[in-house]
């Protein structure tokens, strides 16, 4: 998103099998960029081996409290939180998936989860399937785009 947006050619991409390959690349100076979860790159970021440039969600990292958001480093709309999603097979009874829902907002909700998907790298915003299908479509519309733009093949 980051190359196509800013009109920069010259970024390669390189794909990794995750983030721990991803940050074990940058810390070894293989690439020079990187971009992933903060759970796993905060440990080097506070040993000062790694620098964060700016986080990607709507608020600063309570723990970087001097890494700006892409937004005030001047990228307009660049929110791309991590957010998970609990699925379930789409015949599943409406009732066990309103059951499901509730019960997964409730244990989202309490301070010992919270806390333990912080220290994870994750800030627990739990929110229903209405909000979370709500953000799907909205960014179903901005990757159409990036994924005009570069040409990728549909599969």
């Amino acid at each position: 998103m980051l190359k196509i947006r800013e009109k920069l050619p010259k970024l390669e991409d390189v794909v990794f099998k995750g983030g721990g390959d991803a940050i074990q690349a940058l810390l070894s100076g293989t690439v020079q960029l990187s971009s992933g979860s903060l759970g796993p790159a905060q440990p080097h970021i506070k040993a000062g081996k790694l620098r964060c440039l700016a986080v990607s969600a709507e608020t600063r990292w309570p723990d970087l409290p001097d890494v700006p958001t892409m937004q005030e480093q001047g990228y307009k709309d660049f929110v791309f939180p991590t957010d998970m999603v609990l699925l379930a097979p789409a015949k599943t009874p409406t009732e066990i998936v309103t059951w499901l829902e509730k019960e997964t907002l409730k244990v989202l909700s309490t301070p010992e989860m919270k806390d333990r998907m912080y220290k994870s790298g994750f800030s627990v915003r739990p929110k229903g399937a209405k909000d979370a299908w709500t953000r799907v479509t909205k960014e179903i519309g901005q990757f159409k785009d990036i994924i005009d733009t570069a040409g990728i093949k549909k599969l």
